[in-house]
């Protein structure tokens, strides 16, 4: 019985797809753009998400400490420092590493500094896992004793934050668009097919076949041409992708794009094609509820 009902429903899907093919094709088609938009939004996201982490990486908090704090001082801000909410990485900088870091930068005139006592405090660094941590680590970070004065670019943290919202909030935005555009076209396309088989169907119906067993080719339609049009949607995506980044990486070696491994591709191609499933089952049944009362 379930081989014969299994065995139904692929023949039936095939027919079904084969029977309106054109409807199918550009039904799939439509859904491979719109799934193709979606995976470039993701690979956009990701691309923001790799700039906002590399530009962060580079934005220290430098913390520094009182020319009087002994190096029992220096250990209890550290350990502050390190249990503060939001601290991704801390580093301390003693007085002389501070003293050589400065003598590196004046490489070329590093007689200027020849003979002069180490007039730089020892400091803290500190990076944090998101900018929008910045201000209360800052905060916190002024509250120790020995802590003289902090310094963060604060307008950058701020417009870094800001944008990261953003961008979050315009992926979601496209992903919900996709979503529906995808939705509709299935319906469309199964719409239609229902409506060419309308009086096949009730037929169906009178001899007393189930909602389900006459619902299921048709569902199934929309889960393969969501399937196909989430994978073509993927190929899209990904190909160009690598095309685009392979070319702009020896023209524009000094911004930091996202080499896209295998796995992100293959969790990419996984999104989309869970997404393509899920809106053309979601389609098919919206269709179907509609006009299966025949």
């Amino acid at each position: 019985m379930r081989y014969t009902l299994g065995g139904y429903l692929i023949s039936e899907t095939h027919k079904s797809i084969w029977r309106s093919r054109m409807s199918s094709f550009l039904s799939c088609g439509t859904t491979a753009l719109a799934l193709f938009l979606l995976g470039v939004a993701i690979l956009i996201n990701l691309n923001l998400s790799h700039l906002f982490t590399d530009v962060q990486s580079q934005m220290e908090i430098q913390a520094y400490l009182t020319m009087e704090a002994s190096e029992e001082d220096a250990e209890a801000a550290i350990q502050v420092a390190q249990a503060l909410n939001g601290v991704a990485e801390v580093r301390y900088v003693s007085r002389e590493e501070a003293f050589r870091e400065l003598q590196e930068m004046f490489q070329e005139k590093a007689t200027v500094l020849e003979g002069i006592e180490n007039p730089l405090p020892a400091s803290i660094r500190l990076t944090t896992f998101r900018p929008e941590d910045v201000p209360d680590v800052v905060a916190r970070l002024r509250e120790i004793p020995c802590v003289d004065d902090v310094i963060y670019q604060e307008e950058a943290s701020r417009n870094l934050a800001v944008l990261g919202r953003v961008s979050q909030v315009l992926s979601l935005g496209g992903t919900v668009i996709v979503g529906l555009v995808a939705i509709t076209v299935i319906g469309n396309s199964t719409r239609m097919t229902i409506e060419a088989r309308r009086h096949e169907i009730g037929i169906m119906k009178l001899v007393g076949a189930t909602d389900g067993f006459v619902v299921g080719p048709f569902v199934l339609t929309g889960i393969v041409l969501g399937m196909f049009g989430g994978l073509l949607g993927a190929g899209l995506s990904v190909g160009l992708y690598n095309y685009l980044t392979g070319s702009l990486e020896s023209v524009l070696p000094f911004i930091p794009i996202l080499s896209l491994t295998r796995g992100t591709a293959i969790n990419i191609a996984g999104i989309l094609v869970i997404t393509g499933v899920a809106v053309g089952t979601l389609g098919s049944a919206l269709s179907l509820r509609r006009h299966l009362n025949v």
